[in-house]
């Protein structure tokens, strides 16, 4: 379960590093809040996977 909210809060943070970088920073640091995205979008893939492994592996039996 700790991987599904690993998962939402990666979410969570890529629209609101969406949403500053559009409306408070009016675009200025667009190139880095798009690293950003990138990196986190990998952090959430890899938990992602970790959730899926862990998941399947206790459900097998």
């Amino acid at each position: 379960m700790k991987h599904l909210i690993g998962l939402y809060v990666v979410m969570v943070i890529m629209v609101i590093v969406t949403l500053m970088d559009e409306f408070i920073l009016k675009g200025e640091y667009s190139a880095i809040a798009s690293w950003l995205i990138v990196m986190l979008f990998l952090f959430g893939t890899i938990c992602f996977a970790n959730a899926r492994y862990f998941l399947s592996k206790r459900y097998d039996g």
